[in-house]
């Protein structure tokens, strides 16, 4: 049955729908002036705001009429029912203002995702017209659901950007800078062994050694020590971590004929390091805005890897997809902790923990508080946490979105692509950085006295996550003088 039933005109001429109850959504006298006390109370930090029921418009006209720095997203039943009261005039009115967007509630997360970006907003608004609510209590409740739970994976991505910000954005001018050509041989012929560090290798890792010839070998960085004191050759290795404890993996674990995946924002340490000693180094990219800046100053395109929830593991099978494999098998990805151990052996823990280990203090606590520093779920002699089934869930989707074939036996992930696999590989784009900086130098001469800026610059948006780190770092600061801050530190961190 349909929400509404008719529209029908106010006394003081407003016209307002009618809920196939029978009741008005407005009041039937002055929709105009009840409009004008909605959303009074709300939090003077939070510029973003979801209004559930479009109704007549007049309460959200109003609301942004007194709040015009919000972004204000409006939930209807349904796309009828947006049609249906689109037929008034305050609706179609608001519904051509930029920063009021009109949606349903199976679209809303989405929106939530694309429009709202707290570095930008700060909190978050949840308003309600409340005899739409009244007709709608169930469906309030579902939209407010979905609320609260995209608002928990936006805050999870806003958590790592507020801590990684400044490191990202350093890692990536740094990597820009040392961009060069690459060339990409690479046999798709052979099965891509994907070699994570979990505990499980320890007894797979004879698999790939009794067999080695068929496969190409792809080794994500935590796992370069331990096939590199294997003596098993390593063709491709692949990072994405920004922090510099990345580059211990690569210390002593290099060799000329491997083919190094860095994403640009990985360590700048990491980097320098292999390209003192190799140039086979492709840079890709995971989807940091200040990556896709960089690719209007570029001849060409970065890959974009997918790295799920921020796994590494993920990165790389999506690089051997991208290279154009087939058959893929997966080791060491057991995204738990098997028999109270975190890692396989061999890791770059094992030195670092036995190096500060001494009688009274031995590795195994450092393994032991490593495992337990977070709720775990224990089932046997199995550890889980919730960010390792995080990372299992979002590789399994990897897996189905690809719509590829997959088994697991004996902890190994056997997966293949019934379709024809072909390469999108993009070797490093030749990159024009001193117009990259002279155009962010534009952008800052442009709003550093301005007071109110908008964030919808692509040089702004670039920044962001390094704008989310500078207002973690300082609550006081408002979003232009971050963003100001943001764009004089690149200019003086490159000059």
């Amino acid at each position: 049955m349909s929400l509404y039933k008719e529209l029908i005109t106010a006394k003081d001429g407003s016209v307002i729908p009618v809920f196939s109850s029978g009741k008005t959504m407005h009041s039937k006298y002055s929709p105009l002036r009840e409009a004008e006390t909605f959303g009074n109370d709300i939090n003077p930090g939070s510029l973003f705001t979801v209004i559930l029921g479009l109704g007549g418009g007049y309460h959200i006209s109003s609301f942004a009429d007194k709040h015009p720095d919000h972004f204000i997203i409006a939930v209807e039943e349904s796309e009828a029912a947006i049609s249906f009261l689109k037929e008034i005039k305050c609706n179609i009115q608001i519904s051509n203002l930029k920063n009021i967007i009109i949606t349903i509630p199976s679209e809303l997360s989405q929106a939530l995702k694309k429009y709202y970006l707290p570095s930008v907003y700060g909190g978050i608004n949840i308003l309600s017209n409340r005899p739409w609510h009244e007709e709608n209590k169930e469906l309030s409740d579902q939209i407010i659901k979905t609320i609260n739970e995209t608002l928990k994976e936006i805050s999870r991505d806003y958590s790592v950007q507020c801590h990684f910000g400044l490191i990202w954005q350093k890692n990536i001018l740094s990597n820009l800078k040392t961009l060069s050509k690459t060339n990409l041989n690479i046999d798709t012929d052979k099965t891509a062994a994907i070699i994570a560090a979990g505990p499980s290798l320890d007894s797979t890792i004879d698999r790939i050694l009794s067999d080695r010839a068929k496969y190409y070998i792809i080794a994500t960085d935590t796992a370069l020590s331990v096939l590199s004191k294997r003596k098993i050759k390593i063709d491709a290795a692949v990072s994405i971590d920004g922090q510099n404890i990345s580059y211990k993996h690569f210390v002593g674990n290099c060799s000329q004929e491997t083919l190094f995946i860095f994403d640009l924002q990985a360590n700048f340490n990491a980097v320098n390091y292999v390209s003192s000693i190799s140039d086979k180094i492709l840079f890709v990219k995971s989807g940091h805005p200040l990556c896709t800046l960089a690719e209007k100053y570029s001849t060409g395109s970065f890959t974009e890897i997918t790295s799920g929830a921020g796994t590494v593991t993920i990165a790389a099978i999506d690089f051997a997809r991208k290279a154009g494999f087939k058959k893929f098998e997966v080791y060491g990805a057991d995204f738990s902790y098997i028999n109270n151990k975190p890692y396989t052996k061999g890791t770059y823990l094992d030195i670092l923990y036995r190096y500060d280990e001494d009688k009274t203090f031995p590795a195994e606590n450092l393994f032991t508080h490593l495992l337990y520093r977070t709720e775990i779920n224990k089932k046997e002699n199995v550890i889980h946490t919730e960010v390792l089934d995080l990372y299992k869930s979002t590789f399994i989707d990897w897996i189905n979105t690809n719509n590829l074939k997959w088994s697991f036996e004996n902890d190994i992930y056997v997966i293949n692509s019934p379709a024809i696999n072909k390469s999108s590989l993009c070797p490093n784009p030749v990159f024009n950085f001193s117009a990259f900086i002279a155009d962010i130098k534009a952008v800052y001469e442009k709003i550093k006295n301005l007071k109110r800026i908008e964030y919808s610059d692509p040089v702004i948006i670039s920044i962001l996550p390094y704008v989310s780190y500078l207002r973690t770092k300082n609550k006081e600061i408002s979003f232009e003088n971050a963003v100001k801050l943001a764009l004089s530190n690149i200019l003086e961190y490159n000059f």
